[in-house]
């Protein structure tokens, strides 16, 4: 169990990471992002990255400074592909998806919006790419 906390905080470290671009490049301290969140299934492992992320997204911006849209597939790819689809029509200014096929969704909405993944075990193999190099490039 003390394992799976470390991990989180580790993955949320990582992605508020590459969040901090995002947030140098906005207008004013005052800007207010969005971010949606595309959690494949209610687990463990999986609740503990969505919450170390959401957590660390607050505490870097503060709540007042970001909306975060958590949504759960109920373990449905199609339920994946929708969520995002809805993110890409609202305009996020950033998408997480944790687990494969939530990040498969994600790469398949948008080219454009910046996404996050966690809990993807292979980022080559869920994202068809060939002679992957350990850098997915674009918008992931």
């Amino acid at each position: 169990m003390k394992f799976k906390r470390i991990l989180s905080i580790l993955l949320a470290a990582i992605m508020l990471a590459s969040f901090t671009c995002l947030v140098s490049c906005g207008d004013s301290e005052d800007t207010v992002y969005t971010v949606g969140v595309i959690q494949l299934v209610t687990h463990d492992a999986l609740d503990a990255a969505t919450d170390g992320f959401v957590q660390a997204l607050k505490d870097k911006l503060g709540e007042e400074n970001v909306v975060i849209d958590v949504q759960n597939a109920a373990n449905s790819t199609d339920t994946c592909a929708t969520i995002a689809n809805s993110f890409v029509t609202k305009k996020v200014d950033l998408i997480m998806a944790n687990a494969t096929p939530a990040l498969q969704a994600a790469y398949n909405a948008t080219s454009t919006i910046p996404i996050l993944g966690t809990s993807v075990t292979e980022y080559g193999v869920a994202l068809g790419i060939e002679n992957f190099s350990g850098t997915v490039g674009g918008n992931v």
